[in-house]
């Protein structure tokens, strides 16, 4: 082998050339390049690039709980109480949603707020059949002076107390599951609130 230099064979004079982008040991103002930075001086570790691992998508699971209260709790008193029925329908669609289908962290979240909007929606119609049965039958099993007495409101009021302490323990836990999802936490509604019907 010759060791005479030839262009396109082996290195330059002077030993071997740095990779196009690092910085020369030795030049004014260099630094040491940093992973992720591309070997430029000053650059900071790019995300995904193996520097650190990536965040928790927290934006849509949280949207996850959020959507599915709000579904329920504003939907409830501006639709006659259609919302009440309705809390699962955002959530699901946000985790078969192609962007968010295949992120276990998102996955996760709304299978919770799922499971807290079918089970919303259970109770709900649950309730309002005890209120209408109770109705029908105190109606029916009554006396003429009972109907005329409040004693309507005795099962009716027992109804709306439970079913109503019920629907809000379930606004605090998905107040939960919002700031847990937005601090980047797993979080899981107690098996009354949210029954695990479905699978994340």
């Amino acid at each position: 082998m010759s060791d005479h230099y030839q262009p396109g064979y082996g290195p330059p004079p002077g030993g071997p050339q740095q990779p196009y982008g690092t910085p020369q040991q030795g030049w004014p103002g260099a630094a040491p390049s940093q992973p992720g930075g591309y070997g430029y001086p000053g650059t900071p570790p790019q995300p995904g690039y193996g520097t650190q691992p990536p965040t928790p998508s927290s934006g849509p699971a949280m949207w996850s709980h959020l959507g599915a209260l709000l579904t329920v709790t504003a939907g409830t008193m501006m639709c006659c109480g259609l919302g009440a029925l309705l809390g699962w329908v955002y959530p699901l669609s946000l985790r078969g949603n192609e962007r968010h289908k295949h992120d276990p962290y998102i996955r996760h979240h709304a299978t919770q707020a799922v499971n807290y909007g079918i089970t919303q929606a259970i109770m709900a119609a649950l309730g309002l059949i005890l209120y209408v049965a109770s109705a029908l039958i105190f109606a029916a099993a009554a006396t003429e002076e009972q109907r005329n007495s409040s004693g309507l409101a005795v099962p009716l009021l027992t109804v709306i107390v439970i079913f109503g302490a019920y629907a809000l323990s379930g606004v605090v836990c998905a107040v939960i599951g919002t700031v847990k999802a937005t601090r980047g936490e797993l979080w899981t509604y107690p098996r009354l609130i949210a029954w695990p019907l479905s699978k994340g």
